[in-house]
Formats: structure tokens, C-alpha cells, sequence
């Protein structure tokens, strides 16, 4: 897969309008459900552990501190297609695991996509105080 494959695949995980973290978002109306702050505070973590560690083993920037879920999403996307192609088999650390570049971009992707399900199911639950 090339960089911008990659940030194919992550912007379809954020932003696609049927089947996305943004369109899962989306069909909140009112109160979310409490999980759900859970979930987006989650994936905001990862892809910034996951960015950071990127950054450290590629030499290229690293995710804004300041910036959540909304603005990360988009800024990793930019940053995916900026790689180089060499940067893809850069090895790389993350959550006690081997991985290249484009592999951990890959289970970003994945994670993003499994949490945009959970999002989208619990969008339409009752929600109580």
C-alpha cells in the first residue's frame, strides 16, 4: 500500500458519510450514551499514541497535544499521505507490539472502523442520567 492508500483507508474510518466515527456521531441526537464519551476519548488517545510513535521512529511531525478526536482525525489523514513510501517499513512500537509504519496504520484504520460500529450502535440505545 502506498501513503496515500493509507490515508485512504483512515479517511474513510473518519470521515466516510455511511460508515465512519463522523457519520456514527452523526445520528446522536440529544444526550449521548455515556459510553460513547468513552469511545471517542479512547480513539483520540490511540491515534495520538499511535501518531507519536510514528513521529519517533520516522523523523516527521507529531500529532498536535491539543488537538481532539475531530481535528486529529483530519490532521492524520494529511499526515498518512506525507509519508514516504520508504517510512511505510519503518518499525515501530505500539502497545507492546512490533509493527511497520504502514501496519500500524493499517490497525488504526481497523480500531477506528470497530469503534465507529460500537459509536453507530449505541447512537439509537435509551440513554439515562
Amino acid at each position: 500500500m502506498t501513503p496515500d492508500d493509507l490515508a485512504g483507508l483512515l479517511d474513510e474510518a473518519n470521515h466516510d458519510p455511511w460508515e465512519s466515527v463522523s457519520s456514527a456521531l452523526a445520528t446522536i441526537d440529544g444526550q449521548p450514551h455515556p459510553r460513547v464519551g468513552w469511545l471517542t476519548t479512547h480513539l483520540r488517545a490511540t491515534k495520538h499514541e499511535s501518531w507519536t510513535a510514528i513521529a519517533a521512529a520516522t523523523g516527521t511531525p507529531a500529532p498536535p497535544d491539543d488537538a481532539g478526536l475531530t481535528r486529529l482525525m483530519a490532521w492524520e489523514v494529511g499526515a498518512a499521505r506525507a509519508l514516504s513510501p520508504q517510512a511505510l517499513d519503518t518499525a515501530v512500537e505500539h502497545a507492546g507490539r512490533a509493527f511497520t509504519v504502514a501496519g500500524l496504520l493499517r490497525v488504526n484504520a481497523r480500531h477506528t472502523a470497530w469503534h465507529a460500529g460500537q459509536i453507530a450502535a449505541l447512537a439509537s440505545r435509551d440513554r439515562r442520567a
